[in-house]
Parts: C-alpha cells; structure tokens; sequence
C-alpha cells in the first residue's frame, strides 16, 4: 500500500504555475566587486535574459550594417571585434535546449567551439529564415534625424548610400571578400587564379596600417594582357619599385599609346615576372592595403593574391556601376594633371602616386565631406532648395522603415539561403537573398562550402531532425521523455524516515544543499522514504555527497533513481562539470539571507584568487535564495575552492563545480510534462527510437563542426536551436554565438 503526497518549498507548486517566459531566464542579481581594498566599488550587472529570435535579428543587423547605416548596437552582446564583416547562421530545427543538455555529450563541436550560450524564447524554425530580410533595422535615432535632415542630393548619394555619413578609418574602406569576387579580384583559391602568387598577409589591418600605391602597365600578347611594366609607391610617396617586366609570350601589341612601351624599350630587358614577384612580397608587409584605381586587372597580370584593398574607383563611385577615370579624378580632387597628352604613355609610377593620394583623401575627409565638397564639380549635383514637394517627399522618407534586406543591398553585400522550402513573407526576401533549395543536410553542407566567400549573410537550415519525428507523428512524447530524462538527473530517494516525517521534515534536512522543487513521501510497510527533485544538479550531488550516514531514528542514506537511463550519470556529471561555461564556476549553498551577504562571500572566496562575478537566485516565495554561483578569473581558483571547509558566521557552506550553465534556470521544466501512468488505461504511443536518435544528433553535430571549419577568420557564427511550442508548454531553445578566430 503505498500514498503519495507533493510539496514545493514553502508553496513551491503555486509558483511553478507562473509563466514559462519568466522562468526560462535566471532572475540574477550579477554584482561584480572590486578585490582592491582601496577601491570597494560595487556595480550591478544585468542579468543573462531570455533573447527571441528579433533579438538575433538586430545582432545580424548591427555586424552587416554598422560601419554604412548606423545601425543600433544590441545592448545584450557586446561585440568585442570591429574586423567581423561576415556572418553565418545555422539553424537545427526542432531542437529545444532539452535535447541538447540530454544529449550533451554528443554535441562535441557546439559544446567546444561556442564561447557564448544563450536560452531562447520558443519559436517556430522558419520564423528566422523567412522574416530577417523583411525586418525593420533599428537605427539610431540621432543618425536617422541627421539623415532625414540631409539635402536629397546628399542622402540618396550613391557613396553616402555605400558608406554612410559617419564611417572614418582605413580599414573601414577596404573591399570585403565578396566586393573582390564581384569586381573579379583573384581570391585565394578563387576560379582562374590557379598558380598566383599569394602574399604574406594577416587580418589584422587597422587604421593605421600602411598604404602602397601600385599600377602597372600591359602589352598584348598571344596569351592576353600581360604586365610589362611594375610600379609600387608606399605611404609617403617614394617609389619603392619600378620595374620593366619582359613577357614569355610574342607580343602582338605594345599599346604603345597608352602604356608608353615600344619594342625598343624592352628589347634589352630580361626581368621575367617570376623575379618581379618576390621582391613585392617582400617590399609589403603583413598587414599593408594596396590602392590602385581598377587595381583588378593589375593584380592579375601580375598573378597576385592579396586580400587587403582599397580600389579608389569604387570609392569615389557612381549611380548603376558607372566609374570615374583616374585622370579625372585626379585634375578635380587633386587639382592635378596626370597622364598628360603631351607625353606618350602612361607613367605608373605618377598613377600609383595619384590613386594613393586619393584615397588618403578620401579616409582622412570621410564620405560625408567628400561628397559636399566635389558634389558639383566631380558629380555634377547641386543642392536643391527646400520646397513644399520637397518637404512632403522629404517626410515620406523620413517616415519609411529601413528594411535590412533594401539595406543589405544597398551596402554591397548579400544574403543566401540554403535549406528545405521556405515561405517567405512578401517579396522582399526574394529580392535580396538567394535561395538554393535542398533536398538534405548533407546537400546543405556540400553546396555551402561552394558559396562560402559569396556572401556576406549565409543562414543555413538543417531539418532532417524535424522530418523525422514529423514522420514518426511522436513530437510531443518525445519532448515529455527528453524533459523526464533531465528531472532524473536532479531526482534522489532519501530513507529510511520516520513514520510520522512530512514535507517539512525534509525540507529541513536538504534546504542546506539547495532548492528543492518537489518533495514526494513514499509510505511502504517497511518505512517511509521521500522522492526529492532538486531545481539544480548541484543540489542533489551535494545531498548525495553529505546527506548518507545522516541519523534521524535510523542511518539514512540517499540514492540516485534505478534506471537505465542514470547509468552512465556520473560520466554525464564529469561532462557538464567540464563544460567551458562552467569552467571558472563554483556552486555555494547554505548561505545567510541577510541583506550585504556578497561582501561576506567576497571576502571568503577572494583567498583563492580574484571573483569575476556572484550570482545570487530571485527571491523565491518572497525570501532571498540560499545558494548562488560564484564566477572566478581563473579556473584554478575554482579547483583551489571546491572540498575546503568554508563558514561564514555560524553557518557551513557546502560547495561544489558548478553543473549548471548561466544562461539557465533550472534543469526540471516549468510545467510538468505529464500523462496518465496506469498501465491499463495508458495509450502507448509510437516512440522514437533512441538510438536512431542519438547517431542524428551526432550527424547533426558534425555537420556544425564541417560548417564552422569553412568560415573564414572573423566570422561571426550564430547557431539556433529552436526550441517548440506545444499544449500551453513551452520548450526554450538556445543560441550559439562565436566569432571565429585563427586558433
């Protein structure tokens, strides 16, 4: 004969009926205090929220349009690296943040190589892919009133439009990987740049990197144009390199007229362009920027890779593609007569000099100064003045939203998709995005390492998880079975009690390890024993550590649940305490809940090494928690606290690695998943095979793993998990977000 009773802590059950939403995010106060004794400053930090699939959006916003829109930075992340231009997005549809803690030991490549992870509120896996392009960019107000405010002429400019009013610094000019394929630059591995020479460079280009001119001069030949004479100028003007190059092929031509060239000249020359090559890669260093005016053809005459450009026919650009001439260029910015007609020929040397005293122009003016100076004179406008037609058109733009996918296009870049069929809000998304229709995950993987330097935005769909529990109709069992996996993990059965023990009784004995979310008596004729679910693993380790050898009556003893899916739970244990998230994290229970108590851990925790951050739990049932996380700079100091005995006042602290991430709240869910257990009236439901389950999460894993190997250097890669809505219960996903980095 066996009854049942249920208790939260105080009434844990009332509270556990508050919405889903609030409970997805760790209601922390993060306070990070000084170790410095002179300086006991104390700032508040917010705490890690709950982001939604719009917060992702404004993150991808910011990276592909900060440097021309002035797009709002996300107050959520700090993006910590202004090289990040290109971002990449991958999307696991059907996954919750329940599969990927149950299965956390198969995801190898999203546990290791994601440095940030965040809970995500629920939503369906098509939202992301069909509505980002179709979002409003949130601009900041202050550069949206100075843009409205703009004259016509300015704020529709074509170099306005392609770098904004406020972009300032080198690096902010340079062509991204996608502008070189565009314009048809040679690219590292790119088509026909089989057997270029690649120089020896690095991303890191800044502001104050150094500037080499350089043009050459071509002759045709049987084989195309080829270069025949060499000219590199560096950042102060000396000419640092001019050579006459002779061809391998007969010449056909010596374009006399516009190279200077004759047969005469390069008769006695005997300098191929396999000499010429390495003293350029040896006159440029690793992070110089190359200026030339269509400095495409110059590159591959000179069968030349190199990634860092400045091309000042496409700073100083035109409406529909149309570019200026050098040596106009020249006589109205420079004030300068270049390529005389009085000369024959072209100098390379005076053009290298020309093209780089242009765009040094150009960076230290900006794009806003440059177009209001040489608005008339280059571009042939003129201010309008402001009339009513004026204003009403004026207004209507002001009040128009700028959508990202107008603005993507806008600013030179582009987007592709790559996944099942998606339904797209509108036309817009069709306009700016191409999409390239899959027929599986492997085929998604295959044609993305294709396209990979194509496209600044690439966001990919992997649905082969969805498909499978859509085909075996078994959703709903499926996320009850993941959740009910979990809430064992945090499950212990306490006794032998005594025959009159209740709720309180336990609580009293286990408050110290941590909270507790249900507490069940079990009533046997041999004794009474209680079924306790804790809100976090680290309370039922910490209860299974102390509790055993405890005397109330008998010996009591605590253990784990018998079943076959706890097997292996130590391993499982092992893993999350080495979770990179949790590296640096010890968990503290059994703490005062007076008012200042942070001051108290600081100065009994700052003997191991100094304290990044204290995380406290909400106030719960209108108490402050017992426990909290205690974040250190190093991990060694976290080791050096986990087994010493600590006290404060009159109070002993249990302490252990933390077993939980920051980004969540508790490992049982919110709502119980439940069904009717009797064995007689249970419908048994189709179910998925385990198995079968596991090898596609792992399938899963390592096609994130082959994506992420693709990227390039500075790419901000963003992983979704979903997460599913379902029945008033919600199941948060998680978001992934790393920026690739050369080690």
């Amino acid at each position: 004969m066996k009854s049942e009773t249920r208790s939260a802590e105080g009434q844990m059950d009332s509270s556990s009926s508050s919405s889903s939403s609030s409970c997805c995010k760790r209601k922390a106060v993060d306070s990070l205090i000084s170790d410095s004794p002179e300086k006991r400053e104390r700032l508040e930090l917010g705490s890690q929220d709950v982001l939604s699939v719009k917060d992702v959006c404004d993150l991808i916003h910011y990276i592909t349009l900060r440097r021309s829109h002035s797009v709002r930075k996300p107050s959520w992340f700090g993006v910590g690296d202004e090289r990040v231009s290109r971002v990449n997005v991958m999307v696991l549809d059907g996954l919750t943040q329940s599969h990927f803690y149950r299965y956390f030991s198969l995801f190898r490549h999203l546990r290791n190589k994601y440095s940030a992870r965040w809970t995500l509120a629920p939503s369906s896996g098509d939202l992301l892919t069909s509505d980002l392009l179709s979002a409003e960019v949130a601009v900041c107000a202050r550069a949206a009133e100075t843009r409205a405010a703009l004259p016509a002429a300015l704020r529709w400019h074509p170099v306005i439009r392609r770098f904004g009013l406020s972009t300032a610094g080198l690096s902010s000019f340079l062509l991204t990987q996608q502008e070189m394929i565009k314009q048809k630059y040679p690219v590292k591995g790119g088509w026909g740049c089989e057997g270029f020479v690649c120089t020896v460079s690095d991303d890191r280009v800044t502001d104050s990197s150094p500037l080499f001119g350089l043009d050459c001069e071509m002759c045709l030949t049987c084989a195309g144009l080829e270069v025949t004479r060499v000219a590199l100028v560096d950042s102060s003007g000396r000419c640092v390199l001019d050579e006459l190059v002779k061809p391998p092929n007969p010449i056909i031509d010596y374009c006399t007229r516009f190279s200077g060239i004759t047969r005469e000249i390069l008769a006695p020359v005997s300098t191929r362009l396999a000499d010429v090559q390495p003293r350029l890669l040896q006159l440029l260093p690793p992070d110089a920027v190359l200026v030339g005016h269509s400095l495409d053809g110059d590159l591959r005459t000179l069968h030349l890779v190199h990634p860092h450009v400045i091309d000042t026919s496409l700073l100083y650009r035109q409406e529909f593609g149309r570019r200026f001439k050098l040596k106009h260029l020249a006589q109205v910015v420079l004030k300068r007569e270049i390529q005389s007609e009085v000369r024959i020929g072209h100098d390379p040397c005076e053009d290298a000099l020309a093209a780089l005293h242009l765009a040094q122009y150009f960076i230290r003016k900006g794009p806003r100064e440059v177009v209001e100076d040489h608005l008339d004179d280059l571009w042939d406008l003129e201010f309008s003045e402001d009339n009513d037609s004026d204003h009403v058109i004026s207004s209507s733009r002001r009040s128009s939203p700028l959508y990202f996918g107008h603005a993507l296009s806008r600013s030179g870049q582009s987007a592709v998709f790559l996944g099942g069929s998606v339904e797209t809000s509108g036309s817009l998304s069709n306009q700016h995005c191409r999409r390239h229709q899959c027929s599986s995950d492997r085929e998604v993987v295959c044609v993305f390492r294709r396209v990979v330097q194509s496209y600044t935005l690439s966001v990919l769909k992997f649905s082969s998880f969805r498909n499978t529990l859509i085909q075996t109709a078994a959703m709903g069992r499926h996320l009850q079975q993941v959740c009910e996996h979990l809430q064992q993990m945090c499950m212990l059965y306490v006794g032998p009690l005594p025959s009159d023990a209740t709720e309180t009784l336990v609580h009293r004995l286990l408050k110290h390890c941590g909270r507790l979310r249900t507490i069940r008596l079990l009533h046997y004729t041999h004794g009474v024993h209680a079924e306790v679910v804790f809100e976090h693993l680290e309370g039922a380790q910490l209860a299974l550590e102390h509790l055993n050898g405890h005397q109330i009556n008998d010996c009591i003893k605590a253990r784990r649940p018998v079943h076959e899916l706890c097997l292996d739970l130590d391993e499982r244990l092992s893993e999350r305490q080495n979770d990179p998230l949790n590296a640096h994290v010890v968990y503290v229970s059994n703490l005062s809940s007076k008012p200042h108590r942070h001051e108290n851990q600081l100065q009994t925790f700052r003997q191991f090494g100094p304290i990044q951050s204290i995380t406290s739990a909400a106030e719960h049932a209108g108490k402050r928690g017992r426990h909290t996380f205690i974040k250190f700079e190093c991990a060694d100091s976290a080791q050096a606290a986990v087994g010493v005995a600590l006290q404060i006042g009159n109070r002993k602290l249990s302490v252990c690695h933390a077993l939980t991430p920051p980004h969540m709240t508790s490992w049982t869910h919110t709502h119980p998943v439940t069904t009717e257990t009797c064995p007689d009236t249970a419908e048994q439901g189709e179910e998925c095979d385990e198995q079968l389950l596991e090898r596609q999460m792992k399938k899963l894993d390592t096609r994130v793993g082959k994506v992420f190997r693709a990227l390039e250097e500075n790419c901000l890669s963003v992983v979704i998990l979903p997460g599913h809505r379902s029945d008033g219960v919600d199941h948060p996903g998680l978001c992934f977000i790393h920026i690739k980095q050369s080690n």
